[in-house]
């Protein structure tokens, strides 16, 4: 009875705890759920804070901007245009910006503010075109468009204006006092040869001599002067040169008023007087010269009454193919006949053409192994620029040419022409890039390695340098030469023909090509 008595005692003691438990924890349930709803209620009314605000920032306003044209005008200069479109419509118009001088190394740079794409740029046939650039590079660094205009020739400060939503950028014509450079050429003992050598250059100056620059390839070097009249002095230097070594030579005077001339030239070998030249000059359907001025008229007919057809600088090569006497001029009547380029068939005064080293086929060749006796192939030295015509190892004809540039180099190999057209359109390159291009009426296309052709070329005249996106430019009147003398014919009365159906390279019936350096 006992035991019993205790286990009732215990049931009925642990019911009236587990009563006073429940309505206890239920109470303290309650209270704790209200405080914490109370704190979150307070805790989300707070203020958050400053690094979690959820508020998106606003787009930074900007530009685009489209380079839309660069044209010569003789009396007003070259005319750069860029057109701007805002792409929000609180933006005024054009954005901020901002030109510099920088007369040292002939540039001119413009910087626009705010600017998030670039469209395109100009084609190089603008650039060639014009006696007062040499080249424009573009590029949009950190939300800003730079634009640098490399000058030559006349070099006066540029002028800017906008209206609308258009900048006009000015580089002025030359004024009849700016500090011109006439008679730029190396001396005539400026050979190359593989040892120290001093290089001298005369120019015709109007300016003080502080201010001028003299760079090869880009770099600048020391020099020395020698007043040899009033006004007129000679330059001299030295480098190490080497045979077969191409020197691109700048020479910059600045005067007090911000004008400059910029005279550039190549220099390769030793540059032979007209006489030198013999009667051999004509073997290769002419011979060459460099322009030895800026400002340099050709005309339609060997007269200075004649049309005016363009102006050459320093920087362009003619390939004279008939000497005539016409109007007299300062005393002489000799006038040149030139292939082009962009001139093909005009006429300079002989005074601003100076003889430069012939192109000459080379001497050690390796023959392509495809090649038979009595076949015709194309060699292509592109570290000489020189093309040369076989038959077989007798050389037919030599020139010189200009192929691609560092960044569009022109292929190494050995290939075929496997289709040829009388005119052809050609485009290519990144619209970004300053030479992009699309050109119509190419004559005398062989393409020999899938979209790689030699053409004939209308946009330029600086043979001997590279220039191309990749092609091998000539003149209109050595493509020609080329064209008619190379596999497959052009059947009469057709424009176009194919080796094969295919442009596989390396095989086929087309003339064999080889590019080398």
């Amino acid at each position: 009875m006992t035991i019993r008595r205790h286990i009732i005692k215990i049931k009925k003691t642990a019911a009236a705890l587990k009563k006073r438990t429940s309505w206890k924890w239920k109470l303290g349930i309650a209270i704790t759920g209200a405080i914490l709803i109370s704190a979150a209620t307070f805790w989300l009314a707070l203020p958050l804070p400053q690094n979690y605000e959820t508020e998106v920032p606003p787009r930074p306003k900007s530009y685009s901007a489209k380079i839309i044209s660069l044209r010569h005008d003789n009396a007003k200069g070259t005319i750069l245009e860029i057109k701007f479109n805002a792409d929000e419509p609180a933006l005024t118009n054009l954005p901020e910006y901002q030109i510099e001088e920088i007369f040292a190394e002939a540039k001119t740079r413009a910087v626009f503010e705010k600017i998030s794409r670039l469209e395109n740029s100009v084609d190089y046939r603008e650039i060639a075109a014009s006696p007062l650039v040499e080249d424009i590079k573009c590029d949009i660094y950190n939300g800003r468009l730079i634009v640098e205009v490399m000058r030559q020739g006349p070099y006066s400060k540029a002028r800017a204006g906008g209206g609308g939503n258009l900048v006009t950028i000015v580089f002025p014509a030359a004024e009849n006092d700016y500090p011109a450079i006439s008679n730029q050429k190396p001396a005539a003992n400026s050979a190359v040869f593989p040892m120290r050598h001093t290089i001298s250059l005369e120019a015709v100056l109007h300016a003080p001599l502080e201010t001028a620059s003299i760079f090869i390839n880009n770099d600048p070097v020391q020099f020395r002067t020698e007043q040899l009249a009033p006004g007129e002095y000679r330059f001299a230097f030295e480098t190490d040169v080497q045979l077969d070594k191409e020197y691109r030579i700048k020479a910059i005077v600045a005067d007090q008023a911000g004008r400059a001339a910029v005279s550039q030239w190549t220099l390769e070998g030793q540059i032979p007087s007209a006489a030198a030249l013999g009667k051999d000059r004509f073997k290769y359907l002419g011979w060459w010269g460099q322009i030895n001025a800026n400002g340099v008229t050709v005309r339609q007919g060997a007269s200075a009454a004649s049309e005016k057809l363009g102006v050459f600088s320093t920087a362009n090569r003619v390939k004279v193919v008939k000497e005539v006497f016409g109007e007299w001029v300062d005393g002489k009547n000799l006038w040149y006949q030139i292939d082009g380029g962009a001139f093909a068939g005009a006429y300079i005064f002989s005074d601003f053409v100076t003889p430069m080293p012939q192109p000459e086929p080379p001497q050690d060749i390796r023959i392509p192994e495809e090649i038979k006796i009595g076949e015709k192939w194309i060699d292509v030295d592109l570290s000489k620029k020189i093309m040369t015509l076989f038959e077989y190892n007798k050389p037919l004809f030599a020139t010189y040419i200009a192929p691609g540039r560092e960044e569009n180099p022109t292929k190494t190999g050995i290939y075929r022409i496997w289709y040829k057209l009388a005119k052809d359109e050609m485009r290519g390159g990144p619209p970004l890039h300053s030479y992009y291009y699309h050109l119509k009426d190419i004559p005398w296309v062989m393409y020999y390695n899938y979209d790689y052709a030699i053409h004939g070329t209308y946009w330029h005249d600086k043979f001997g340098t590279r220039q191309s996106a990749g092609c091998t430019n000539m003149t209109q009147g050595d493509a020609k030469f080329i064209f008619e003398n190379t596999l497959p014919e052009l059947p009469e009365g057709q424009e176009e023909v194919f080796a094969r159906e295919k442009p596989n390279v390396g095989y086929g019936t087309g003339t064999v090509v080889h590019n080398h350096d």
